[in-house]
């Protein structure tokens, strides 16, 4: 008898162990994307403005266009470990060969790189709600509507489309404090390992 309650406790712990190490790995995950949309957009509300001098030293508004990626996301497990994430989280998108290349042939440079200069990024996050769903934007300058001397114009229309054709060739990567806590594959939404 004493055999049998010790090999049923033995199992017993076993499985609580892991049920455990199974919720801490759904915790760690912390994100699943709902849904993505990818345009290329001049919208000023989506993406913003840009500060630049023009030629009598004077600060000018000037809008970009941009390949704007919108995430619905939500949150893994308990909301008390994400809620201070609005402020917290970083997002970026690493694309893969075919992406990076179009991006080169189109605007110049590869745009995801963070060491290029000639065009800037952006990213924000809607705060997630008491339903755990929020939403997570990224944009990446492709040149400015308007000529001006620090900003290259921005590629044709025709030549943008071939861009956003691609957009989702690549991965979404999510960051807290510098650390990745998340990384998705972009045209099937889900979890990939490093």
């Amino acid at each position: 008898m004493k055999k049998f309650m010790v090999g049923t406790l033995s199992a017993f712990l076993a499985m609580s162990l892991v049920a455990c190490s199974n919720s801490a790995s759904k915790e760690e995950s912390g994100y699943s994307i709902q849904k993505v949309k990818v345009k290329i957009t001049d919208d000023a509300n989506l993406i913003g403005k840009v500060g630049i001098q023009d030629s009598k030293g004077k600060m000018v508004d000037v809008k970009p266009k941009a390949l704007y990626y919108e995430f619905k996301m939500k949150q893994q497990g308990k909301r008390k470990f994400y809620q201070n994430d609005k402020d917290e989280i970083e997002a970026k998108i690493i694309p893969n060969e075919d992406l990076k290349k179009a991006s080169i042939n189109t605007v110049g440079v590869n745009v995801f790189d963070e060491g290029h200069k000639q065009c800037g990024t952006g990213m924000g996050i809607e705060e997630f709600d008491y339903m755990k769903k929020g939403k997570v934007d990224v944009h990446y300058d492709l040149g400015a509507t308007v000529k001006n001397k620090e900003m290259p114009m921005a590629p044709s229309d025709q030549k943008l489309k071939k861009l956003q054709k691609v957009a989702r060739h690549g991965k979404l990567v999510i960051t807290r404090n510098n650390k990745e806590i998340g990384r998705y594959d972009l045209e099937t939404l889900e979890s990939v390992k490093k």
